[in-house]
């Protein structure tokens, strides 16, 4: 058959060979989605086109401005302070003193206690450690919230804290006395002086339980109880007689 005739009614011929009449498939179902088939289709594809398309018109040749380049505003140039400061805690020891009234062997009582400041929300947490036998309620002394300033002034801050200074917990004076090494890297590089450490008073009640634990007799009664054996014709280690002989003739010459 020549294949010139042009497509005019009449000019329409039938193969005898063609025995199959269907049309091709060119629709299907692709992962939940309708796509269609293009395999079989002869396009003419400009690749130089193509390229112009995803790169953008040169600017000398064609004056149109050149596509902005791809950027990920899925994270933000500055983080915000939740997420810069996320799981950064500043840790302070600190302690007060709280009053002893009608108890001959103190006046006082220091409580140690740790002092937590959260830099993603500029919020406090006072813990005090508990200590077995002491008749004391301790534990959380301050659960997690921001810290007003005695004045009213507004909320206390990472730069208002120092060592050894007074921080005033709605008329609990705490005194901050060190902090650990993360805190002192922290104001070290946001150039602020955080001040000197401190050590801890001496606190007549732990030395009392000291001395009742160690099993041992206070000085003041070492002496009444030694008289107390000689007099009753009990022997007892005899110190400067053990020191005169160890140190017979030993002199020393200056």
């Amino acid at each position: 058959m020549p294949g010139t005739l042009p497509m005019l009614p009449g000019n329409v011929y039938a193969d005898p060979t063609v025995t199959r009449y269907h049309k091709t498939q060119l629709l299907g179902v692709r992962d939940g989605a309708i796509c269609e088939r293009t395999t079989t289709l002869n396009e003419p594809v400009d690749a130089s086109i193509l390229t112009s398309m995803r790169t953008g018109a040169p600017q000398q040749l064609t004056g149109v401005p050149r596509r902005p380049a791809q950027q990920n505003d899925a994270i933000p140039r500055v983080p915000p302070k939740w997420l810069k400061h996320d799981r950064h805690v500043l840790n302070f020891k600190a302690y007060f003193l709280e009053p002893v009234v009608e108890n001959p062997t103190e006046n006082y009582r220091i409580r140690k206690c740790f002092i937590y400041f959260y830099l993603d929300d500029d919020t406090f947490h006072i813990l005090e450690p508990r200590v077995p036998n002491s008749g004391i309620p301790q534990g959380i002394f301050l659960k997690r919230a921001k810290l007003i300033k005695p004045d009213g002034s507004g909320d206390y801050d990472w730069c208002d804290l120092r060592l050894g200074m007074d921080l005033n917990v709605y008329s609990r004076v705490f005194r901050i006395m060190d902090c650990d090494e993360f805190t002192r890297s922290y104001f070290a590089n946001e150039g602020t002086d955080i001040g000197q450490a401190e050590d801890y008073p001496t606190d007549p009640f732990t030395f009392a339980r000291s001395m009742i634990n160690m099993k041992q007799t206070p000085p003041d009664q070492a002496e009444f109880k030694n008289y107390i054996e000689v007099k009753l014709k009990g022997g007892r280690p005899n110190g400067g007689l053990k020191q005169f002989l160890d140190n017979d003739r030993r002199v020393l010459s200056f």
